[in-house]
């Protein structure tokens, strides 16, 4: 961590002179951002995430609860200059219908500071909260002492979301981005390859873009405690290296291919820590594995996206972790055929571009993602980095989301459909267990094991109360059902609130 607080200081020692600003990951914010994902610019790579370089000058408006610090962007000013300091707030009460009553409530307040520069941005926010919440105690991310998608709990019941992200832009061609925060490749809901479900980590990230290229360097240092997750002195540190290259073969066209390696930083024999191996920027993983004569995890995938126009946007993902071309072609369902696939379409061109559309399929073999022991599995503190549920799944989804004035009404509808694990054996969901607790190496079937299907429906209406600080009014309403083969439950949650715009927390499976 100290390595990471070392670069974030050097950069900002670098800026002194385009304006830079971070544009959240939270789903609801890129659909009121659509024009800036939809565009079809050569210059545009919409599948890395955050991006920067979202509209400016919504960010700097007068708000009771913004505190400008210092603002200077006049045409006179040969440095844009702009510092705030602003409320955050996770507030919301509300109650759970279900086999019982359970009432919900949330209640935290914090910061956020931004400093933006001419090559130079930086955000840091911190958000204690105490809740009482429904946890989603069927699912692999329900019984690790984790809100979801947050850090561990402070103590019982007291959680906090936490950023720090500095970002420089020296020149056109390179962008360097560190700190504590999330990241996220793809066009869709999910992303198969690296989504914003698990936890927050330290990271350092290089983009170079050039002639409609941008190639990205991602290096994240996670934990993995499946031991005892309440104890953190057994904490394990693991790393994983990223490359990602997004090639706009044309203003409509985008292809990009993505390779990551993962690997624990020590073991019984040997404290590895950070191998420098994987740090250079263009060399394939794989042989460089093999070449160590390693047991790391590497997996590799690719993004394909077609914008019909700037209102119109179909894409695509496919993440392969191990394959065997006869095994296939032999029909054998052998364990370690792995791979995962992705087809979704979204448009904001309904209604006088106020409807916002998207539907989207998502799929994994069993065992994708996992492998011999969890420090090698592609998660991160006990949850998986690309798709929630993790493995041995299927899964429909759809989004609408219609804006009138300060008024959004947002209905999303997952179905999906996995087999679930027991103790002893792994049917292939859970990725953290190792795959060597198989039920033997073929005819492993897709949804094997316990078959769950689960259907979310949520209806969430807000009110831009000041959205220049991302704060909205919100009331919402959720149900959830589950069935298996033993019985079907049905919950239904209710609650109103006061909350920041801030980071997606998954309870959609």
């Amino acid at each position: 961590m100290r390595s990471f607080l070392i670069i974030i200081s050097l950069l900002f020692s670098l800026a002194t002179t385009a304006q830079l600003q971070l544009d959240h990951l939270h789903y609801r914010n890129q659909i009121d951002h659509s024009t800036l994902y939809f565009a079809d610019k050569k210059s545009l790579h919409s599948s890395v995430k955050p991006i920067l370089n979202a509209p400016v000058e919504d960010y700097y408006k007068k708000s009771p609860l913004q505190w400008m610090v210092k603002k200077d962007t006049s045409e006179q000013a040969s440095v844009f200059s702009a510092s705030r300091i602003y409320a955050i707030s996770k507030l919301s009460g509300g109650i759970q219908l279900g086999p019982s009553a359970l009432p919900l409530y949330t209640a935290g307040a914090g910061l956020g500071i931004d400093h933006s520069r001419k090559k130079f941005f930086i955000t840091a926010k911190i958000l204690p909260y105490y809740t009482q919440s429904g946890y989603i105690r069927d699912s692999i991310q329900s019984v690790y002492d984790q809100d979801i998608g947050t850090a561990r709990s402070i103590t019982k019941g007291v959680f906090y979301q936490a950023e720090l992200i500095a970002a420089y832009r020296p020149n056109q061609f390179f962008t360097f981005m560190g700190g504590y925060g999330k990241n996220f490749f793809g066009e869709g809901y999910r992303s198969l390859l690296l989504s914003d479900n698990a936890a927050p980590n330290p990271f350092l990230k290089i983009e170079t873009t050039f002639a409609g290229i941008k190639y990205v360097n991602l290096y994240n240092v996670w934990k993995d405690n499946t031991t005892n997750p309440f104890d953190r002195s057994k904490d394990i540190r693991k790393f994983s290296a990223i490359h990602y290259l997004s090639w706009n073969i044309s203003r409509d066209v985008n292809l990009s291919i993505f390779e990551t390696v993962v690997w624990q930083g020590k073991d019984t024999l040997t404290n590895r820590g950070f191998d420098f191996n994987y740090i250079n920027p263009v060399v394939f993983y794989r042989p460089v594995e093999y070449g160590l004569g390693s047991s790391d995890n590497v997996l590799i995938g690719a993004n394909l996206s077609y914008k019909l126009t700037n209102h119109h946007h179909f894409y695509s993902q496919f993440i392969l972790d191990e394959f065997l071309l006869s095994e296939i072609k032999e029909q054998s369902r052998w364990w370690a055929n792995k791979y995962g696939w992705q087809l979704g379409y979204k448009s904001d061109a309904f209604f006088h571009d106020s409807l916002y559309f998207q539907i989207e399929f998502n799929g994994a073999r069993p065992f994708t993602y996992s492998h011999r022991n969890s420090q090698h599995a592609y998660g991160h503190l006990n949850a998986p980095v690309a798709h929630p549920i993790g493995a041995n799944f299927m899964e429909l989804l759809q989004i609408t989301s219609f804006k009138t004035g300060k008024h959004r009404f947002t209905n999303k509808i997952t179905f999906a459909a996995y087999g679930s694990d027991t103790d002893s054996i792994s049917y292939g969901q859970d990725i953290f267990k190792p795959y060597t607790y198989r039920p033997g190496d073929f005819d492993q079937l897709l949804m094997q094991g316990l078959r769950k299907n689960v259907c979310n429906e949520s209806f969430i209406y807000e009110y831009a109360l000041w959205p220049e600080i991302d704060m909205y009014l919100t009331a919402s309403y959720n149900w959830r059902m589950v069935n298996t083969s033993l019985e079907t439950r049905h919950f239904h949650s209710f609650s109103i609130g006061l909350k920041s715009r801030i980071w997606n927390q998954y309870n959609d499976f």
